[in-house]
């Protein structure tokens, strides 16, 4: 056989080992994939050659079928196409040990010959190691454990994201006793920490929303393609603060008074690219960045207590001024001179912030009702609360606000 031929064939038969997978695959499928990479072969020179093969590789067929041979890698046997170096191995150990916090066992099939080649390499060490002890990835804030994904649910979401197409799920919001049924388009994944999120419009609404994939009961594959809304695109959507839970998307100049302890750690990790901070003034730096307006934001800003003072946004200040005074009132019952000390500093500071704050613009109220009625009278199929949360576009679902009828609501401000 020429030169030529013999590379041909080589490449051929080494690409045809890296198709195969943990799934049967039929020789005519591997046929037509080695089409797609320039590799005009026959079903039959493709059976051949895998018999050949099947000497030297641990791949197997499935015989059952005498119209079209199905073959793939024997389970759990080690994949060697192409080797794996020291560096490679350990990597896909640390990979094996978090990916199983995260997915299905029956979706890590799939991977278990590249894992079981990269421990059989670690073995190969002539001195044992540990490197995997020695490596550990843990939480940047208060630990906390996964919560239960019911694994069909996960399987059938997966495959949605997969193949584009819609699902019919069972999902609890959060504080709701029951499930209920939603029509969904999968958009996309989060993983949150120990929780993962969906990314998904609901029925034929555009505003994408999180939800969280232990509260599902069931997720049926439809066999609806999902609608994606023009122009979404879960990286832009996350850099705007969608996966902190943002309030509206929009950014805010966030102006900080911290101690210097805290100033250091901002120094060394910023907020945002456009972070200033000035000199210390009694213990005390000043800092001002852009960032998302999120819960998240809320979140971090109460965890620092007294280290942080909120000067701006003004509604911010007030926000975590009122949260700070109501949190010290659960204190209030102490008995202790020094936290009753402490929790009246706390509140007074609260109520000093409150009492300095600039109060609303009553001339805004008119501006907004006629905002509204423009809108509204655009829309008139909408209740009024539906036309608010889809305004608001809350992080979560707001069924008993968005199903509000506006006699109810009527009724409830006549009795205000």
């Amino acid at each position: 056989m020429p030169h030529k031929n013999k590379k041909e064939t080589l490449i051929r038969q080494w690409q045809m080992l890296k198709l195969l997978g943990r799934q049967w695959l039929k020789a005519s499928e591997i046929a037509s994939m080695l089409k797609d990479q320039g590799h005009e072969v026959s079903v039959r020179t493709v059976q051949r050659d895998l018999q050949e093969l099947s000497t030297i590789f641990p791949i197997q067929l499935n015989d059952k079928n005498p119209r079209d041979y199905g073959w793939r890698w024997m389970k759990g046997a080690p994949i060697d196409i192409p080797g794996m170096d020291m560096s490679e191995a350990l990597a896909m150990r640390l990979v094996e040990i978090h990916l199983k916090q995260m997915m299905p066992s029956s979706m890590l099939e799939a991977l278990q010959g590249v894992f079981s080649q990269a421990k059989s390499r670690l073995e190969q060490v002539p001195k044992p190691s540990d490197w995997v002890k020695k490596v550990k990835v843990v939480q940047p804030n208060q630990a906390l454990l996964p919560p239960r994904i019911d694994e069909t649910v996960q399987v059938g979401i997966y495959k949605a994201l997969l193949e584009k197409r819609k699902i019919k799920g069972y999902y609890r919001v959060i504080r709701m006793e029951e499930s209920k049924e939603y029509v969904l388009n999968p958009l996309g994944l989060i993983l949150r920490g120990s929780v993962s999120y969906l990314v998904a419009t609901a029925w034929d609404y555009e505003d994408p929303r999180l939800y969280a994939m232990h509260r599902f009961e069931k997720a049926d594959v439809l066999d609806e393609e999902c609608s994606i809304p023009e122009g979404f695109d879960l990286e832009k959507a996350i850099s705007s603060g969608f996966a902190d839970f943002a309030n509206s998307g929009d950014q805010v100049h966030l102006q900080l008074l911290c101690d210097e302890s805290n100033a250091a750690y901002l120094e060394e990790t910023p907020l945002s690219e456009d972070q200033k901070i000035s000199s210390p003034d009694d213990g005390w730096v000043k800092i001002s960045a852009t960032v998302n307006n999120t819960w998240q934001l809320r979140w971090w800003l109460l965890s620092q207590g007294a280290g942080i003072e909120v000067l701006a946004p003004i509604d911010l200040r007030k926000e975590i001024a009122e949260e700070l005074a109501e949190a010290s009132g659960h204190y209030a019952t102490e008995k202790n001179p020094e936290v009753l000390k402490a929790v009246a500093t706390v509140a007074q500071r609260a109520i000093d912030i409150s009492a300095n704050l600039v109060p609303r613009d009553p001339a805004r109220i008119p501006v907004i009702l006629d905002a509204i009625r423009e809108k509204w009278e655009k829309n008139p199929d909408l209740r009024l609360a539906q036309l608010l949360v889809n305004v608001v576009s809350p992080s979560e679902p707001s069924p008993l606000v968005y199903y509000f009828e506006d006699e109810q609501l009527l009724s409830k401000l006549v009795n205000l």
